[in-house]
């Protein structure tokens, strides 16, 4: 009788886990699939995040959003204010799972033109004390090919009311910042509903640089005139 109630209790427990994890309840999470994922290493931690998602194994948004949620920004529909921005999904292997989940948008990147490692790790650190993080990944990209064809994937079965942006950046060793801006919109910008500039990056050499007027006016005129005629806008 012991090992029938043993066997009984572990397939309860495993089937509570199983809905618990699911259906996104609260209390599974605060009090059991947090302090698990807290015992690895921190980008081990965000590594399977992301792998999982991509997986589908995520809680799913049954419900649709309430009309009163809706939101209309540069001529997009958003079904709510709340979206997913970039730095967890930094290659695009995920954003399908993740907009299941319940946000409206997902913003992928920032995504380089050629594949990149980042800075050397250990480079996420938690602040328990803070319930925060630090965020030292320095521009690690799969580069514009592996990206693009994740998200042609994406394009051929999308569903509508998605809205996929999508954040580009420069690589580290690059010799002309705005050339490589002018290749994501050219390489990426067909696939995304909006796409992102991001030129804050403390951990790329130079980059900052370009927040200067003169410097951003620049780079922002380059990137239109690459855009019109290259991006199918609306």
């Amino acid at each position: 009788w012991l090992k029938t109630v043993c066997v009984g209790g572990t397939a309860t427990l495993l089937a509570a886990s199983v809905y618990g994890y699911f259906s996104g309840n609260a209390w599974f999470y605060r009090h059991v699939a947090m302090p698990a994922v807290r015992m690895l290493d921190p980008e081990q931690s965000h590594v399977l995040a992301v792998y999982l998602a991509s997986k589908g194994l995520v809680p799913k948004d049954r419900a649709p959003d309430p009309d009163v949620l809706r939101t209309e920004l540069w001529g997009r529909t958003f079904s709510n204010p709340i979206g997913l921005a970039a730095g967890f999904d930094k290659h695009g292997e995920a954003y399908p799972g993740l907009l299941g989940m319940g946000f409206a948008f997902v913003e992928i990147g920032s995504v380089t033109p050629l594949p990149q490692a980042g800075n050397p790790k250990p480079r996420v650190f938690r602040l328990p004390e803070d319930d925060a993080i630090i965020n030292r990944y320095g521009f690690n990209s799969d580069g514009h090919v592996i990206v693009k064809n994740r998200l042609k994937e994406w394009k051929s079965g999308a569903s509508e009311g998605k809205i996929l942006g999508v954040n580009i950046g420069k690589n580290k060793d690059s010799k002309n910042g705005a050339e490589d801006y002018v290749a994501g919109i050219q390489e990426l910008g067909c696939y995304a509903d909006y796409i992102v500039i991001n030129i804050s990056s403390p951990n790329t050499p130079g980059l900052r640089d370009m927040q200067g007027r003169v410097l951003l006016a620049h780079l922002l005129d380059t990137v239109r005139k690459s855009a019109w005629g290259k991006v199918m806008l609306d």
